[in-house]
């Protein structure tokens, strides 16, 4: 057979054929995609792209002006400022979308530019934004004052604002809004009301470093989660109604005098992890701690859901020789934060008493001991972890089925308070089918020793159980091989 060959094309052709713009026959939707992981300037920047997409950037439905913390001045700066203010006013006046799904504004803050981002709210609010994102770290003093006109924006469905004033809110009309949260802000108790009264179908509420109300009172059966981080109000209580809420989170490092739930008859999941920053070994103030967190206990019954955090299970060690006595929890998942030392493990003892039918147990182990108080002032100066928990009237857990257990990289000193209680239930929860132990580090750089978790679990393993089906599961991640000298330690 005859090789037939193709006439090949001339090199005056291969001159003259202009390569595939593959970029500009991407369609609108997927572009708008790639600039909504894109900063505003750098939307601005792909023109160089394609000529094409020198105008597409106009219809991005989602603006961001963000600038690095690098890239911040250190001080007072009236050249940022200007810059600032002439490139928000430049780039709106370009803009052509009729939505904007998205607007996030984080930079430090001025005051001369209160009018500058006034105009650039009302930009978002005209073109119907659905998610709000404001940082606006100031210098000493200097705070952003919402608008009026912010609070009437019907659209919105996601509000976060961080450093700016609620000063003077007038009608709220939030009638979108569903997640909504407040960082380093100072309002009273009739913004607050306003604030959940305008905001019918909210399901999501976070407040951190605010202050200045005392009450929460949430009648919505929309308001799914309410979070508390770090409550600055001085010498007050926080009180809390909210009937329908199925999850509460008090967390973080608080200057009052703590919290009061009143009706959360609804309530799902409770978290508390929370510290008050008074110092507690004052012996004024053991006694009113005490009732604070066993007050909160008692409402909190019913959930099935409960993190303990290492400072209420102190509070609750100092109450144990006043014969503490707990409602019985209907909690099924429980999780402890435990510190390095024994100060949390009565109160520890007390709720798991109290937990009849507890199925999984979580332990978040950390590496820090605890400095609220000394030894002599929780009453337990030789305290004897083993012969604590081989006392007679501890109960046996029927119910519960799986332990985990998430090491920071302790040593096997910091084990010792989870070790005893963890020989314990292996001789008392006849249903266990598993013990879990999880290496996570919270510094990457450092690797975690393998031969303390694996001491942990010889320790473990050669103990008696009373379930045979029992299994010790230790979940390292590898970091390469240990030194030597990690070997001896």
């Amino acid at each position: 057979m005859d090789r037939i060959e193709l006439p090949r094309p001339s090199s005056d052709q291969d001159e003259t054929r202009e390569p595939m713009d593959y970029i500009s026959q991407l369609p609108d939707a997927i572009i708008l995609h790639i600039f909504s992981f894109l900063t505003t300037t750098e939307s601005i920047k792909t023109g160089v792209l394609s000529k094409r997409w020198r105008s597409t950037w106009t219809s991005n439905p989602y603006i961001t002006f963000s600038l690095p913390v690098d890239k911040r001045p250190k001080r007072n700066s009236r050249n940022f400022v200007h810059f600032t203010e002439a490139f928000t006013d430049t780039v709106l006046s370009f803009w052509t979308t009729t939505k904007v799904k998205r607007l996030l504004f984080d930079v430090p803050f001025h005051a001369s530019m209160q009018s500058s981002i006034d105009r650039l709210l009302q930009f978002a609010v005209r073109h119907n934004s659905e998610e709000l994102s404001m940082t606006l770290s100031s210098w000493p003093l200097i705070v952003y004052v919402l608008p009026h006109f912010l609070f009437r924006c019907t659209t919105l469905v996601s509000f976060r604002v961080i450093c700016c004033c609620f000063l003077m809110i007038g009608a709220v009309n939030w009638s979108s809004l569903k997640m909504l949260r407040i960082e380093f802000a100072d309002f009273d108790d009739d913004a607050m009301m306003r604030l959940l009264s305008g905001s019918p179908v909210l399901e999501s509420l976070e407040l951190k470093f605010c202050q200045g109300f005392k009450h929460i009172r949430v009648e919505s059966r929309a308001l799914k989660e309410l979070v508390i981080d770090s409550h600055g109000t001085r010498s007050l209580i926080l009180e809390i109604w909210a009937p329908y809420l199925l999850k509460l989170r008090l967390v973080g490092n608080s200057v009052g005098a703590g919290f009061k739930v009143h009706e959360v008859s609804s309530l799902v999941e409770a978290d508390l992890n929370f510290n008050l920053t008074y110092a507690l070994d004052a012996f004024g103030r053991v006694h009113a701690h005490g009732d604070l967190v066993k007050g909160l206990l008692q409402r909190l019954h019913h959930v099935t859901k409960l993190v303990m955090g290492s400072w209420c299970l102190q509070v609750l060690s100092l109450m144990d020789a006043r014969e503490l006595l707990l409602p019985s929890f209907e909690c099924q998942h429980l999780t402890f934060l435990i510190v390095a030392d024994h100060k949390g493990v009565p109160g520890l003892a007390k709720i798991l008493e109290s937990s009849p039918c507890l199925e999984k147990l979580f332990l978040q182990l950390t590496c820090k001991h605890s400095s609220s108080w000394s030894l002599q002032n929780l009453g337990l100066p030789n305290f004897d972890a083993e012969e604590f928990w081989n006392s007679p009237k501890r109960r046996i857990y029927r119910r519960l089925t799986h332990v985990k257990v998430v090491d920071p990289g302790a040593n096997l000193s910091a084990w010792e308070p989870t070790l005893s209680m963890l020989k314990f239930l292996l001789q008392n929860a006849p249903s266990l089918d598993e013990i879990a132990i999880n290496s996570a580090n919270s510094i990457p750089s450092k690797a975690i020793d393998p031969w303390v978790l694996l001491e942990v679990a010889r320790i473990i393993l050669s103990h008696a159980r009373c379930s045979p089906s029992a299994k010790v599961i230790l979940k390292y991640l590898s970091q390469g091989c240990p030194s030597k000298r990690a070997r001896k330690s």
